[in-house]
């Protein structure tokens, strides 16, 4: 857990900032906006799926608890895969 919360730790703070960088003067609020509410949406999902493993059991146990991990751990794999076809853009002449 303590990799996980320095991950976040580091993510989430520089996430912010390139996307306000690299992003043209006009466009940094709609930017900022879509990564929040990108972030929220990814959020209410992944809950919802670990709750929907969780709760397809008959009593919560060891075997539900590593369900909602390995739903997890395969969205973060997913998102790892997804990230390398993230390039940076140009910087527009100003």
């Amino acid at each position: 857990w303590a990799g996980a919360g320095l991950g976040m730790g580091l993510l989430y703070p520089s996430l912010s900032v390139l996307t306000l960088e690299l992003s043209a003067p006009g466009e940094q609020g709609r930017n900022s906006s879509s990564l929040q509410l990108g972030d929220s949406l990814f959020a209410a999902t992944v809950l919802a799926l670990t709750g929907a493993v969780l709760a397809a059991g008959a009593a919560p146990g060891p075997g539900s608890y590593a369900g909602t991990l390995t739903v997890a751990s395969g969205l973060a794999l997913a998102g790892v895969l997804l990230a390398g076809r993230v390039v940076p853009g140009r910087q527009p002449a100003t």
